[in-house]
């Protein structure tokens, strides 16, 4: 008999009373796909890509319980009705159905990623890839771990669930799981792409920002070097010394007009120098 709960407690009442004595409660808390073998019944734990708890399954020969936060349709349970009248045939239906869910969890969860990288292509915000590649990475684990959890049931690690009873459907399900999984890894690979564009885009404006930085400090060496004239003019003959210059005599009238005179002309000139080698 199959035995479906979405609350816990029913669940947990329900299982102890078929003589389970494992801590279910810390089980549903667990954040990895595994299964524990018991004397006559196994625990299997399937973890959905969402916040909905664990999909924490009880499997016997003669009864089955599933702990989950989505009922499985009675409709599903139909389509393998002769399976299910063969031995272990409901354990390994129940699986499969399981396995189906999480698999769709999964794949809506990949669909959600793909659509948010897709709009990181144009905005290219570093946090967000970060955050993207990180989500992609945590569910690329998840599917290879179900995958490896798949091959061990096809191995017959675990008695209770028999694959060659659905073994079309079952080859199907890990078909499309390595699918899910190929599809991952090339996505993680545009993560890549981006990371190196975000890169390019920042040494592009670290680039620039340098070079508008040279810029400024070659204008303001420039206009140092302009307004340096009037202060060594001013030095030369501020100078108390009795003959300060051959050129000029300072005691002369008109000679502080004739001093700032060279000296707005040597200004003029040293500032079309610097125009002409485009330092203003």
């Amino acid at each position: 008999m199959i035995r479906n709960f979405t609350e816990f407690a029913e669940f947990e009442k329900a299982v102890k009373g078929f003589g389970v004595e494992v801590d279910l409660k810390s089980l549903t808390e667990l954040d990895f796909n595994f299964f524990d073998k018991y004397g006559r019944y196994v625990i299997i734990n399937l973890r959905d890509f969402s916040e909905n708890p664990n999909n924490l399954m009880v499997l016997s020969e003669g009864d089955s319980f599933l702990y989950s936060s989505k009922r499985i349709d009675e409709s599903q349970f139909r389509l393998f009705r002769h399976t299910m009248k063969k031995k272990f045939g409901e354990s390994t239906v129940l699986t499969y159905l399981v396995f189906k869910s999480v698999l769709s969890s999964y794949s809506n969860a990949f669909e959600r990623i793909n659509a948010e990288i897709d709009e990181e292509d144009e905005r290219l915000n570093p946090h967000q890839v970060e955050r993207l590649g990180r989500r992609l990475r945590k569910l690329g684990d998840k599917v290879e771990d179900i995958v490896d959890l798949m091959i061990k049931l096809e191995d017959r690690d675990i008695r209770e669930v028999n694959t060659a009873f659905i073994s079309y459907d079952y080859d199907v399900m890990l078909a499309k799981l390595r699918h899910l999984l190929d599809r991952i890894k090339s996505h993680s690979q545009q993560i890549v792409g981006l990371r190196n564009e975000i890169e390019i885009r920042n040494t592009y404006e670290l680039n620039k920002r340098i070079e508008n930085l040279s810029d400024v400090v070659k204008k303001l060496t420039a206009i140092t070097i302009i307004f340096m004239i009037p202060t060594i003019v001013a030095g030369h003959f501020g100078m108390n010394l009795g003959h300060l210059s051959t050129l000029l005599d300072v005691t002369q009238p008109g000679a502080e007009a004739t001093i700032i005179g060279w000296t707005i002309v040597a200004m003029v000139a040293m500032a079309g120098f610097l125009k002409w080698k485009d330092w203003l």
